[in-house]
């Protein structure tokens, strides 16, 4: 584990920066916007491409083309071709592919936006809003659905660049991509606090800095593909007769559906949330993107190096590397998610009230359940990421497509039960049920095509027991001390703050120091990473 822990670990930098600059711009439009009408029509209209990027793009077409665009640089690749220039012509050719797909499906998406939002939210009529605040809500939606669908497009050439780098492990430049997209949508938002406009006007101006932001994302990465030689021809010539493409293709077609799990809760929840009234959509939206960020700085890190290494290994055809590699994944992820879970479940509220410090005690107390109930789905969402994609490397696509359909008939089944008792956090709660059930498909599936699958021992279990029993403890003491003085000198949201970063460290020495001494795989790499990045610093100021 040590190695994939190092790799994912300066991996981990940048998207831990993303995520932080993420959050940053979630604050700030949850400053200008709130969680009323005008934020709702948002969360659904970028819902649209988003969800549609994360089957077609960064989801599905990352699974298959990587493991393809990598067989070709070792060699391996279906044509004979195992040098790099065809490996680029495959590129251009899933480009072509890719702008022409996605270009129609954004035209698509302009023409008919009102009937794609009354598909994923049309219980904005039946919800408690009159019929012509429900009205105006949904033609809010659908025309910053129109602003944005292009999005669909700039984001997944942009995913086909991230996969070329990746493949090359040059992981970097796609690392930091997405944190120059929350850069360029933070300066809008700043330019919007200047100008002050809370209304329709604001939400327009900021979904088209949305757009151009996705510009920047895609545009990063190219110089370093330039280096590396690299030339972006898209070629349309030969598209659906080369054997690389069809392998994609093939690939990809279940993989829309084995990757597309936590995508489809995604619009189940948002059609019962609107049901529930102005503000459970922007509730789930604000509590994911907190959720999402253990996520994206921990498993997506993990994921992106993991797939990378077993994709390798499977195209030389080394199952015992490959087993191991995909071990060294799981691994990793149950000793960050599970103390991820605990304390994420533990500070909720207190995280919520410092990020979104506008919102009233009511707004911030509903927002902190659901992120609760997301919460708890840490470690099983974790997993998924880590190890569906895997299956891709194995051409085994359906095995993951079956534990997509599984977790989705599970949540589907129990949202609808209990949406109206439950509301938004039992929306959130679904997802995490799904989830576990996703997770427990995929196992099953390694033994049955792979063998065993290497990860956590019951010696390792009871270390990890031990660990977040100690980070509970900690955590949950030292918080009390927190809103004691609170309780006695005031200034809420300040001592909040310092609160937080006294106590998150607290925990996580604590917890590092525990699994330590019990020799637990890569808690050693994590103990001496503060003193690290400390001398690293110390580095850049001489």
């Amino acid at each position: 584990m040590p190695e994939t822990l190092r790799t994912s670990g300066k991996l981990s930098i940048a998207v831990a920066a993303s995520r932080v600059l993420g959050l940053v711009r979630e604050v700030l439009f949850a400053h200008l916007f709130g969680v009323g009408a005008i934020a709702d029509a948002f969360q659904v209209a970028f819902r649209i491409p988003n969800l549609l990027r994360d089957l077609f793009a960064e989801g599905a077409l990352s699974s298959a083309f990587v493991p393809t665009f990598l067989a070709a640089l070792v060699g391996k690749a279906e044509d004979g071709a195992p040098d790099k220039e065809a490996a680029y012509r495959l590129g251009n050719l899933v480009l072509a592919g890719v702008l022409l797909v996605t270009g129609s499906l954004s035209v698509l998406g302009v023409v008919f936006a009102e009937e794609v939002v009354g598909l994923i939210a049309d219980d904005f009529e039946g919800s408690k809003l009159s019929p012509a605040a429900a009205a105006e809500k949904l033609r809010l939606a659908a025309l910053l659905t129109r602003l944005m669908m292009p999005l669909l497009t700039i984001i997944s050439v942009s995913a086909v660049w991230m996969g070329m780098l990746n493949a090359q492990k040059h992981f970097m430049a796609p690392a930091w991509a997405p944190a120059m997209f929350n850069v360029a949508s933070i300066l809008a938002g700043a330019g919007l606090l200047v100008i002050d406009p809370h209304d329709a006007t604001g939400i327009v101006v900021w979904s088209a800095a949305t757009l151009g932001a996705g510009v920047v994302q895609a545009a990063v990465q190219l110089p370093v593909l330039w280096r590396l030689g690299y030339r972006p021809i898209p070629r349309l010539r030969g598209l659906l007769s080369h054997p690389g493409v069809r392998r994609i293709v093939r690939l990809m077609a279940p993989a829309v559906l084995g990757l597309a799990a936590m995508n489809i809760n995604v619009i189940v929840n948002t059609r019962f949330a609107a049901g529930l009234g102005d503000g459970p959509i922007a509730q789930l939206s604000y509590a994911f993107r907190i959720f999402y960020l253990p996520i994206g700085v921990f498993s997506v890190a993990l994921a992106t190096v993991t797939t990378t290494r077993v994709s390798e290994d499977a195209a030389k055809q080394d199952m015992r590397a490959f087993a191991a590699s995909a071990g060294e994944g799981v691994s990793a992820v149950w000793m960050l998610m599970t103390a991820s879970t605990v304390g994420l479940v533990l500070l909720a509220e207190p995280v919520v009230r410092v990020l979104y410090a506008s919102f009233s005690d009511a707004e911030a107390t509903a927002t902190a359940m659901v992120l609760s109930a997301y919460g708890l789905g840490l470690l099983p969402y974790g997993l998924v990421k880590v190890l569906a994609p895997v299956f891709y490397g194995l051409d085994r696509p359906r095995i993951p497509l079956l534990a997509s359909f599984s977790a989705v008939a599970v949540t589907i089944g129990f949202n609808a039960a209990t949406w109206r008792e439950f509301g938004a956090p039992g929306l959130a709660l679904g997802t995490t049920i799904g989830a576990l059930v996703n997770i427990a498909v995929l196992r099953l599936g390694f033994r049955r095509v792979v063998g065993a699958l290497p990860g956590v021992n019951l010696r390792q279990l009871g270390a990890l027991l031990l660990a977040n029993a100690v980070l509970g403890g900690v955590v949950a003491a030292a918080w009390y001390g927190v809103e004691l003085g609170i309780g006695v000198v005031g200034f809420a949201w300040p001592l909040r703050v310092a609160g937080l970063a006294l106590v998150v460290p607290l925990g996580f020495f604590a917890y590092v120091a525990i699994l330590r001494a019990l020799a637990y795989p890569g808690a050693a790499l994590l103990w001496a990473l503060p003193s690290k990045l400390l001398r690293r610093v110390r580095g850049g100021q001489r």
